[in-house]
């Protein structure tokens, strides 16, 4: 049987890769687990091939499948193709305990375990009951569960997004109060799994073109210039810039993959901010918000920003034209790069912040993305990008009235606030030092420049 099962795997391992595309979207801070022992693989059950998807996002250690017993007496030769994989046979009628005392064994010897917690394929298009077997598993063994969500697009031309989330670890509910027996346990455990997978679902469903049967195409502003442009400057920034990116939550890694269309909100504090920000959104065509006046004075940063799909905002009034660009573009699931601050700021503290993002978030039904960028903006100082995870005003009852408004840059605020913490907290405290420093003298040199302005100003004035 082993010889079998690593011939099977050896020449399947291609045309599995070739006829099965999977793209593999981690749902939590970290991809890499300080746990590295045997996992209980929970994984929602769209067909008969969400084995092959399985051993495609989960190569190495092997795994053995909870199979249930009707499939045994299917045919023999798929029986004899499951024996030599290695499957756990699980009888409904007797009763799954000797399966669940098997899968113990089987992980206690350093294998892996997958299971498909609905017991059946879905027939409705959405998660049915999870039964307690995982959870049951889970605490007798010791072993972390991995919940795993794909959207079952399995076959040629097509391509299989697999969601992957955090550890659920069973000491978590060994030691919650309340829950004083195992049947207590595996039912609060088995409940927020499903609920953590349909979580994963809904993000799936409200963010990525896939689900609604579409596919992402080119935008017209993404012509050869923004192309060129966008392909030449990301190596300069990650080699200049020495940039890291981290995440706030554990939906955060998954928004840089949306193509549904997104606000992305951000600090501000320098001009190439735009451009950062491209690069850390750089699977999607991402276009962003610019100031007119800045760009009628630079002709050739103008030109740059028309070329990479830059909206000009008229910042003198209400510039109805750019609002309306905006909205068409995020029903047309366009990314937009906006700094609600409205322009740079060196302060340490944000300042207030302008009601045009909040607005087009609540109108279009589109999330807000947070981002707080931690730079000096010094060539090979570390620069660090926070992301945090989206956030869906529609759920919040938030409408486009000023209360709403209000509220919703109160949350946006929090966010970034919260982001701007970890960010620190992450950097070593010599280079925030020196961060604080960089900033000053920048606010600084403009407070002179502007001086000096106003001063060239009031002399021409009082020479005519």
């Amino acid at each position: 049987m082993f010889l079998i099962r690593w011939l099977l795997i050896l020449n399947s391992i291609i045309p599995a890769l070739i006829l099965f595309p999977i793209k593999k979207i981690y749902l939590r801070k970290e991809i890499k687990q300080k746990y590295k022992g045997p996992k209980i693989i929970a994984m929602n059950h769209t067909a008969f091939l969400d084995y092959v998807e399985a051993l495609l996002a989960f190569p190495g250690r092997r795994k053995y499948v909870l199979v249930g017993a009707q499939f045994y007496a299917f045919n023999p030769f798929l029986t004899f193709l499951l024996k030599a994989m290695g499957v756990i046979r699980v009888d409904e009628v007797t009763g799954n305990m000797d399966a669940v005392n098997k899968a113990v064994e089987v992980l206690n010897k350093g294998c892996d375990i997958l299971i498909f917690p609905e017991g059946h394929i879905e027939t409705e298009g959405k998660l049915m009951e999870y039964k307690q077997a995982a959870a049951l598993i889970s605490l007798s063994s010791g072993c972390p569960i991995v919940p795993v969500f794909h959207n079952g697009r399995i076959g040629p031309g097509k391509r299989d997004l697999v969601f992957v989330g955090s550890y659920m670890y069973p000491d978590t509910y060994i030691c919650r109060e309340g829950l004083d027996t195992l049947q207590d346990r595996a039912e609060a455990f088995t409940r927020e799994l499903q609920e953590r997978t349909e979580t994963y679902r809904q993000f799936y469903l409200r963010n990525f073109l896939i689900a609604d049967g579409e596919k992402l195409k080119r935008p017209k502003y993404a012509g050869f210039l923004y192309n060129f442009m966008k392909a030449t400057a990301m190596p300069g920034i990650k080699l200049l810039m020495r940039t890291k990116i981290t995440y706030g939550g554990d939906l955060a890694r998954g928004t840089r993959y949306m193509d549904k269309g997104m606000v992305i909100v951000a600090n501000h504090s320098w001009w190439i901010d735009s451009a950062l920000l491209y690069y850390v959104f750089k699977r999607v065509y991402c276009r962003s918000l610019a100031a007119k006046d800045v760009a009628e004075v630079n002709k050739s940063w103008g030109f740059f920003e028309k070329a990479m799909g830059c909206v000009l905002l008229d910042r003198s009034g209400f510039d109805w034209n750019s609002l309306k660009t905006m909205m068409n573009g995020l029903k047309n699931h366009e990314p937009f790069i906006i700094f609600p601050e409205g322009h740079m700021n060196y302060d340490d503290e944000l300042i207030e912040f302008q009601k045009g993002p909040a607005m087009l978030s609540i109108y279009t039904k589109r999330p807000v993305v947070p981002v707080y960028i931690h730079t000096s903006y010094k060539m090979f100082k570390p620069t660090r990008f926070v992301v945090g995870d989206p956030i869906e005003f529609d759920k919040e009852g938030l409408v486009t009235d000023n209360e709403s408004l209000e509220k919703a840059n109160e949350i946006m605020r929090e966010a970034l606030y919260s982001l701007k913490r970890q960010a620190i907290s992450e950097t070593k405290p010599g280079m925030n030092s020196y961060i604080r420093k960089i900033r000053a003298e920048m606010k600084a040199n403009l407070e002179k420049i502007s001086k000096e302005i106003e001063e060239a100003r009031s002399a021409k004035a009082g020479g005519k």
